[in-house]
Formats: structure tokens, C-alpha cells, sequence
């Protein structure tokens, strides 16, 4: 029954992605040649909202939950602490990025996916925010070629996307984790109801913001 949920989680998930592709941003990179003035706009968006992640999954604790659960979550949260740090060394590595930088402001829609994770963890705990675990950790599979064609033509290597190259190398395991989590713990259909909507509306959100980036550089 789980195992379903989670099939059909996929497939939902996959044709949000299937959405985006038709986005403001797919259009952009993959039609015209990428300016390093995107690139550097989407890495800060990447950088506002990432160095919440590991204090938002942490802040799942708030709410009781079965204590496998509530261990995951923060194994979790101490792999994501500094992300955002691989971020300021990809941007670094290109001279694009600014000591006031970490104090800019971040677009509407990237502040508005870390509040709702806030919300999410204090609100419902752990087990929604699996939701948003289940899409972050394979979007490597759905964007890699969008950056495949930003550091083309950029002439960027790994040593210039260490932020997703690292995700990308722990896509795979984590995943698997993330399902196995579902799986195990959402066996009710009311937790189901609320890790989907979690999923969607972080994968929105997501999409929303690469889109209004596209829109500075349209």
C-alpha cells in the first residue's frame, strides 16, 4: 500500500517537472547563451534558502514523532549544515561573488519556500517534511541538463559546481533513505495527504523561483 503511495508520489512529482520544462527558465538557458550575471543570480537563490535547510529539518523535533523518525531527521539536518558554504566557493571560484552578498535580500519565492518549511517543521514535524526531501534529493536527474548547458557555456568544471556536484554524487543513497522513511512511517493516509502537499508546494515553489530569475534576465 506504502509502496504505492510512493509510485504514485513519483509520478506526480515527475510531472510537476514535466511543467517546469515548459517554464520562463527552461526557455531561457536552453534557447540562448547563459550570462554569468544568471548563473550568479540563481547560486545567491540557491544560497538564501539552503542555509535554512539544515535548521528547519532539525526544527521538525518541535513535534513528536516515533524516535527512528526524529533520528533521521537529524542526521539529516548535520549533512545539510554549511551547504550554502559550497555555494559562496562556486561563486568565488568564478569572482562573482560579493561580501554583502549574505546579506542580500533573496527573491519572494525562495523566502517563501524557507518559511513554509519552517512552518511545515513546527507544524506538522518530520514526517511531511519528507515531502520535500523525496523531490530535493533526485532533482539532480530532472536539472542536469539545464546545467549541463549553463556550464558549457560558461566553461564552468566540477570544481565550479561543487554545490551540485556534491548533491548529485549523494542523490542516489539518500533517496533511498527518504523512501524508505516514507515508507516505514507514512502508512496512514491522512500523513500521505500531508507529505504530498508538502512535496508539491516545495517543488512549486521551486519552480516559481527559477522562474522569477528568468525573469531578471529575460
Amino acid at each position: 500500500m506504502t509502496g504505492s503511495f510512493v509510485h504514485s508520489l513519483r509520478q506526480k512529482v515527475d510531472a510537476q517537472w514535466d511543467q517546469a520544462r515548459r517554464g520562463e527558465f527552461w526557455q531561457l538557458v536552453m534557447s540562448r547563451p547563459v550570462s554569468k550575471d544568471l548563473w550568479r543570480d540563481m547560486l545567491l537563490q540557491v544560497y538564501h534558502y539552503s542555509k535554512h535547510n539544515s535548521v528547519n529539518q532539525a526544527a521538525c523535533a518541535f513535534v513528536p514523532a516515533p524516535e527512528g523518525l526524529i533520528k533521521f531527521a537529524y542526521r539529516h539536518a548535520a549533512e545539510e549544515l554549511g551547504h550554502e558554504k559550497m555555494v559562496v566557493h562556486d561563486l568565488k571560484s568564478i569572482g562573482m561573488w560579493k561580501d554583502e552578498d549574505a546579506d542580500s535580500e533573496p527573491l519572494p519565492a525562495a523566502e517563501a519556500l524557507s518559511g513554509y518549511l519552517y512552518a511545515v517543521a513546527l507544524r506538522y514535524g518530520a514526517l511531511p517534511r519528507l515531502g520535500y526531501s523525496f523531490w530535493a534529493e533526485s532533482a539532480h536527474d530532472h536539472i542536469g541538463e539545464p546545467l549541463a548547458k549553463i556550464c558549457k557555456d560558461l566553461g564552468l568544471t566540477s570544481k565550479n559546481v561543487t554545490f551540485f556536484g556534491a548533491h548529485a554524487e549523494a542523490d542516489q543513497e539518500h533517496i533511498k533513505q527518504v523512501e524508505e522513511a516514507i515508507e516505514k512511517y507514512a502508512t496512514r493516509r491522512e500523513d500521505q495527504v500531508l507529505v504530498e502537499r508538502v512535496a508539491l508546494a516545495t517543488l512549486s515553489l521551486s519552480h516559481q523561483l527559477l522562474d522569477q530569475i528568468a525573469r531578471r534576465h529575460a
